[in-house]
């Protein structure tokens, strides 16, 4: 049995990712990415793109979901294409094996799929209607042929490796920008400057379509200064966001207080046997300090800590290569690769039972509370009302359908709505749901509060626990002990 896994370790890995992977895909509602992503879909093809144009994507991605949607496979919505992105990592496993794990001895290469399957921050954005498993295909295959130009260029390798770098940058301007300037990067640094220059002029040719979209895209980068940070700074937020990157990577988002705890006591030894795997694989070492730099400084700008995960997730599979090197040649890279997978397993087990989530957004129960609100009041005698500063109102309009309509409390027209319907004798119910942590700008959620309690008795029913650890780190005895709420006002 052992020889046969030394043999053929894709054969054992690839069949239990496809389990894991498939196992149960509507567990969690979708949210309000993936929700966007599905409401998307159901215009045509031109308004699909005109869609994602206006929301700084480029296009392939949601082409594929679109035409992979026409087929009738007789499941969930959500579910189906969901499906299609643990597709594409279980290419990406595939890839990782056949490109990279094949390079190194039996115990490396078997070492690296077992932390690539059992990866709980694969696991969890690989089973999102969204582009991050694609990103991480793209960057395995593209990796591999840059290698494979800069040993020895070609015509044919620099082709495929051109339309590597397109596919991710039709796919994902962080990632395909990061692929990009790695790969010139790598040929430059072996004097390899015509077939720099010549991939760089394809690249721009293919991607005249859709360039002047990417240099819109590249000036809202630029001014963009909407994302949320912890600590209200963004120098300080650096580490941060740092920090919640190595924590996903390494034992994935959900994570028990003590788990957690004995990770984060993980870390230095799985960051040593990352650098004893830099020092034996130069060339992996390389491609992950130039795609982790290059990428989380396109991404910290535009996205809070809790999504930095996913936006890197192209760069997973060679922080896990690095450790997989690592273990072969450090007396501590066997008890860490064991106690790294141990750290995985608690991270799936978690992500299945839906508890120690430290992004909360993603286990709230959004299709139960549509269900609730559908069965409890009927479209004429009730109100929806949505904390659309710190909350999910794409996600509950999405699982709500065309049932009911949604009033987002930052958009100007809604506290005269909502004094209108208070005036109407025919409601008799407003739902109200909300974020604990009141960030909306001139305390909007507090003054439609305060309104609603003037008028109508409330039953409040709370969702998704704060931890004791994350509580005392908000550092207040007055912090909120739940991450959100659903308010039934009634008269």
């Amino acid at each position: 049995m052992t020889n046969w896994l030394r043999r053929h370790p894709l054969a054992a890995f690839l069949p239990l990712q496809a389990l894991i992977y498939c196992w149960n895909l509507g567990l969690l509602s979708a949210w309000c990415d993936e929700a966007i992503t599905l409401l998307a879909m159901r215009g045509t093809v031109h308004q699909l793109l005109q869609f994602v144009a206006q929301d700084i994507h480029p296009p392939l991605y949601y082409l594929l979901v679109y035409y992979w949607l026409k087929i009738p496979l007789g499941i969930d919505w959500t579910v189906q294409a969901r499906l299609l992105s643990v597709s594409f990592a279980l290419l990406g496993t595939v890839a990782l094996d056949r490109l990279w794990g094949s390079r190194f001895e039996a115990r490396t290469r078997i070492t690296l799929l077992a932390l690539w399957t059992l990866s709980p921050c694969l696991l969890l954005y690989a089973r999102m209607c969204r582009s991050y498993s694609l990103q991480a295909l793209f960057a395995i295959v593209a990796s591999a042929l840059v290698v494979r130009v800069t040993d020895k260029a070609g015509r044919r390798n620099a082709a495929l490796l051109t339309l590597a770098l397109l596919g991710s940058l039709y796919t994902h301007y962080a990632a395909g920008i990061a692929l990009i300037t790695t790969a010139n990067l790598f040929l430059v640094y072996r004097h390899r400057w015509r077939t720099a220059l010549a991939i760089d002029c394809a690249i721009v040719m293919g991607y005249l379509p859709w360039i002047l979209r990417l240099g819109a895209s590249l000036g809202n980068w630029g001014t963009n200064t909407r994302n949320y940070a912890l600590t209200g700074s963004r120098i300080l937020e650096v580490p941060v966001k740092l920090a919640y990157w190595g924590m996903s990577f390494v034992m994935g988002e959900a994570i028990p207080d003590a788990v957690l705890i004995l990770g984060a006591l993980l870390l230095p030894l799985v960051a040593f046997v990352a650098w004893r795997g830099a020092r034996r694989s130069p060339e992996v070492a390389g491609l992950a300090a130039a795609l982790g730099i290059i990428g989380f400084i396109g991404v910290a700008r535009w996205v809070s800590y809790p999504f930095i995960p996913a936006r890197l997730l192209f760069v997973l599979p060679f922080f896990l290569m690095l450790i997989a090197c690592g273990s072969a040649v450090s007396r501590w890279g066997r008890p860490v690769v064991a106690a790294t997978l141990l750290l995985s397993v608690s991270g799936m087990w978690c992500y299945f039972q839906k508890t120690g989530f430290r992004n909360k957004q993603y286990p709230m129960p959004i299709r139960e509370i549509a269900s609730r609100i559908v069965s409890e009041s009927a479209a004429g005698d009730s109100a929806i009302l949505v904390d659309s500063t710190n909350s999910d109102p794409i996600a509950l309009t999405y699982a709500l359908s065309v049932r009911r309509s949604v009033l987002y409390t930052d958009q100007p027209e809604t506290p005269g709505e909502l004094t209108r319907l208070l005036a109407d004798p025919r409601v008799h119910t407003v739902w109200f749901l909300r974020n604990t942590h009141d960030v909306s700008p001139a305390g909007l959620n507090s003054m439609f509060l305060t309104e609603l309690r003037a008028r109508m008795t409330e039953t409040v029913q709370p969702y998704e626990p704060y931890t004791p650890l994350e509580r005392a780190l908000m550092g207040s005895p007055e912090a909120p002990r739940y991450f959100h709420e659903l308010i039934e006002f009634r008269r």
